[in-house]
């Protein structure tokens, strides 16, 4: 839709205003199985992001062997996101089996989402300074709201809608009509800012807003269409005062 004029910008929540603690992370695989770097786990990372759009995109095979992975209980059809990163590192079965049990307790007890880039703040008050209004759009447990507030990016939001609360998740175009309902607003009006291509990007323009993939390193697996950032305050380029993504 180019040249549709915009008045909202959207947010995944994670790894695009909080982000993964990769050195968390590396530290409990240290203890299970070897020394990683807080990098090499960001680069593992994008092998659940593949396994992601493969899932939900055209079929073909799978990134990767998936031997090793564990699968969630509640979720038979999804494997464990970490447990997807430690195959990505030729982790074995069994100390993937101890990292996946150690950071799902983590996650639960304090949210392993939680590290918040040092221009987040300035990206968004920036947006809104120039008329923009802001939101978040997340698959979580019901917790996404208390964590933005409690890492200090709340206060720029508009509205925030948490998968969990409202029984339906990306990219299900309800989650972001949810959302618009919220802030008044047309599809055409609204940018989606997200990092899994199949779930951020080809949801959100299912729902008919304009979408924005967030690349930090630059490696996103497979062919990518439409605008790619590496990092937030890029879109201030993509989006001037008031005016239309190209």
């Amino acid at each position: 839709m180019k040249d549709a004029p915009l008045r909202f910008v959207l947010f995944d929540a994670g790894n695009t205003l909080l982000h993964l603690d990769y050195a968390a992370i590396a530290a409990v695989i240290e203890r299970h199985a070897r020394a990683v770097s807080p990098l090499e786990v960001q680069k593992a990372e994008y092998a659940a992001k593949a396994f992601i759009d493969w899932r939900l995109g055209p079929e073909g095979d799978p990134p990767r062997s998936l031997e090793g992975v564990l699968w969630q209980g509640d979720h038979p059809e999804r494997p464990s996101y970490f447990g997807t990163i430690c195959n990505a590192l030729d982790l074995t079965s069994d100390a993937t089996r101890r990292i996946v049990a150690e950071l799902s307790a983590q996650n639960r007890d304090d949210c392993l989402w939680r590290v918040v880039e040092k221009d987040t703040e300035s990206v968004l008050g920036a947006l809104r300074d120039r008329g923009y209004r802001l939101g978040v759009v997340s698959n979580s447990d019901g917790r996404i709201e208390a964590e933005l507030t409690r890492r200090g990016l709340a206060r720029f939001l508009d509205v925030v809608v948490d998968s969990y609360v409202i029984g339906v998740e990306k990219p299900h175009p309800a989650i972001f009509e949810h959302a618009l309902s919220a802030l008044s607003s047309r599809p055409a009006e609204a940018v989606y800012i997200g990092d899994v291509f199949a779930v951020d990007v080809r949801g959100a323009r299912r729902a008919g807003l304009h979408a924005v993939l967030i690349d930090p390193l630059g490696c996103y697996p497979g062919q990518i269409d439409g605008p790619c950032i590496r990092q937030l305050a890029e879109l201030l380029e993509l989006l001037p005062v008031r005016a239309a993504l190209a």
